[in-house]
């Protein structure tokens, strides 16, 4: 049976029209994920050849989308036309910014990287220098691919802390950042950008890159510790990064009970050399035997799993994810971590490491970007008479704040 939509709506029926938006929705969130035909379309979609033909010809009329000829399978027969969204039509800019460095990163609107650069910030900066120097990152990467700050639709900003629904740091535990606390991040980049500012902390949006493009990926219920310079956590229920009330959830690593707070710079302090060995040093000595770092990461790796444990006994999840500085070695510490957390939760989850490397964070900021327009698109469908094109589409999104 042929559909009528693409797009599920509160009510399968309604005007020519509003169909007519469902399926532009529909074929663009397609082609954002990856460049199709319009057989391969047609197939996926469930709607007609002339449904869908009469879509994508509407959607590159708009400037949303651009043809290409593929090579015909085999090598025979007439070549396919492939439809994409061009580079061209707008990009997303993601900053992490933490108490030691600045990492930025542009993409086009599905995700694909386009430039990535990194900074170097001081604890001690305070929080007019430490913003100067993230935009001086943005602006350098920017340039690197011929666009400047009018470029990015979406600009997000990943920050250390809580953060309000607003977009202001309501509380940092951590040492330096003077004159973070109460800064409204929101406001101070929509000075700078032209496009709409989202704000997150840096542990849900780790969170968040893990759900949309790392282990988490599939998963509805996880827990996510980033063990860092600081460790901290962030739950995913129901398929979605739970931020809480305040922008606080997971936090417990500011439970002193927990030894969170400075869980890398006091483990092993007893049985450890002095000057103490990097974190790195300590990690690899015990994956060559040394007694000493051994005992070490497995006071780390047990101390890791008390706050875990209050995380997953607090929601039951079906994953544990361990990311930050420290899941590169999770060979090391892992197989100890698991055999604690069993011992303090009767039902246990999987655990694995993450894969996502220090792009973690501003990775995050690239899917809630992703996301914000989807949701703002979506609410056009709703409301407007017709599908808007590109520059209609930065205006929404410029009033959608």
């Amino acid at each position: 049976m042929v559909r009528e939509a693409m797009v599920d709506t509160a009510s399968s029926m309604g005007s020519r029209s509003l169909l007519r938006r469902m399926n532009s929705l529909g074929v663009l969130r397609a082609l954002m994920s990856q460049p199709q035909t319009l057989r391969g379309l047609t197939t996926a979609s469930g709607l007609s050849r002339t449904a869908i033909d009469a879509v994508v010809s509407d959607l590159a009329g708009m400037g949303w989308l651009t043809a290409a000829e593929s090579a015909a399978a085999r090598g025979v027969g007439r070549p396919a036309t492939t439809y994409r969204m061009p580079r061209e039509v707008g990009c997303l800019l993601s900053v992490d910014i933490g108490a030691n460095h600045v990492f930025a990163v542009v993409t086009d609107l599905t995700g694909d990287v386009l430039g990535q650069l990194s900074g170097s910030l001081a604890e001690e900066d305070d929080a007019e220098a430490r913003v100067s120097a993230t935009l001086q990152v943005c602006d350098r990467l920017l340039a690197q691919v011929g666009l400047d700050r009018g470029s990015p639709w979406i600009v997000s900003i990943g920050s250390p802390g809580a953060i309000s629904a607003d977009g202001r740091v309501l509380f940092f535990g951590g040492t330096g950042m003077p004159g973070w606390v109460g800064l409204d991040l929101r406001a101070r980049f929509a000075t700078e950008f032209d496009g709409a500012v989202l704000v997150e902390g840096d542990v849900p949006l780790g969170a968040q890159a893990e759900l949309a493009y790392g282990t988490a990926h599939g998963f509805d219920d996880v827990v996510y510790v980033l063990c860092g310079r600081r460790t901290s956590g962030a739950t995913i229920v129901g398929g979605r990064v739970h931020r809480g009330v305040n922008g606080a959830a997971g936090i417990v690593g500011e439970m002193p009970e927990l030894k969170w707070a400075e869980l890398n710079e006091l483990y092993g302090q007893d049985v450890l050399a002095q000057p103490r060995p990097t974190r790195e040093q300590i990690f690899a000595l015990a994956r060559a035997g040394d007694p000493a770092a051994r005992a070490a990461v497995d006071e780390f790796a047990d101390d890791l799993a008390q706050g875990a444990a209050a995380m997953v006994l607090a929601i039951d999840p079906q994953l544990l994810v361990i990311g930050g500085g420290s899941s590169p070695s999770a060979d090391v510490f892992l197989p100890r971590f698991e055999q604690t957390l069993a011992k303090i939760c009767p039902l246990p989850p999987r655990v694995t490491a993450s894969t996502l490397g220090s792009e973690a964070v501003a990775m995050g900021g690239i899917s809630l970007a992703a996301q914000h327009l989807d949701a703002v698109l979506e609410d056009a469908v709703r409301d407007l008479a017709s599908f808007p094109d590109p520059a209609a589409a930065r205006t929404l999104l410029r009033a959608a704040g």
